[in-house]
């Protein structure tokens, strides 16, 4: 199968590992019947449907690798869940289509010590291919579970103002566009321009004109508070208008 398949969705990111798996399982491993099994989930994640990875207790492994390998894949469906529709989905592809290739290895040492699955002759026992595969597998997982570090966006403002302009009312967007279901915190600041009683409702007041936008643009807002003219980003005496102040941080939690 050699269609080429974009997207960066789950299914569309499954669809190209399992494409990947398969020319390495027809040319590497020379198993006809894996290939063309692989060859369908690649077929069916592309074409939408939901592939699940495979169930160990299917596939004929042996008995002492069952227990790890049904662990792993209960993980792996939980990675997914959480993880499918998020900027994760290429990770959490890559983990099923290493569980899987985990899987049909393990089933080939069922096969070398003298089974028959499928009919099949008895395969090679192979644990160095079972063990590049389970490291795989686990390295993938990892990234599917972890979620990205907490992100921050800084908007700026003008002098004694608390409005978006055009440029901040673009970050805003951007913000709304990459933070997922992600929940975003806003703090707002001012610069040492003012009294400090005042500066701390303007900072109030910024960031709450930021959230506003936020919640219009479909963002989850959570925290919205204000600092003031305290915590300024760069340092400055009483009295001082500094434009690098006058601003709100929204964070994703």
């Amino acid at each position: 199968m050699d269609n080429e398949i974009s997207g960066n969705d789950f299914n569309a990111c499954l669809a190209r590992e399992y494409q990947d798996r398969a020319t390495s399982e027809a040319y590497v491993d020379c198993n006809w019947v894996d290939t063309a099994a692989i060859v369908a989930k690649s077929r069916a994640a592309a074409s939408g449907e939901t592939v699940m990875p495979y169930d160990p207790a299917t596939k004929g492994v042996l008995a002492e690798d069952l227990g790890e390998l049904q662990d792993a894949r209960a993980r792996l469906l939980a990675a997914l869940d959480a993880g499918r529709d998020s900027e994760r989905a290429c990770a959490c592809a890559k983990a099923q289509r290493h569980y899987d290739g985990w899987v049909e290895q393990a089933s080939d040492n069922k096969l070398g010590h003298g089974g028959s699955w499928l009919g099949g002759p008895g395969g090679p026992v192979q644990p160095e291919r079972v063990e590049a595969e389970k490291a795989a597998f686990y390295e993938s997982l990892t990234e599917c579970e972890t979620p990205p570090a907490p992100a921050d966006w800084t908007i700026y403002f003008g002098f004694d103002k608390f409005n978006l302009t055009t440029e901040a009312q673009a970050v805003v967007d951007e913000i709304a566009n990459t933070a997922g279901g992600r929940t975003l915190s806003v703090s707002g600041y001012t610069d040492t321009s003012g009294s400090a009683a005042y500066n701390q409702a303007l900072g109030q007041r910024r960031a709450e004109s930021v959230a506003n936008a936020l919640s219009a643009a479909g963002a989850t807002v959570g925290d919205v508070s204000t600092y003031g003219e305290s915590n300024l980003a760069v340092q400055t005496g009483d009295g001082v208008r500094e434009p690098l102040n006058r601003r709100a941080v929204v964070t994703a939690e």
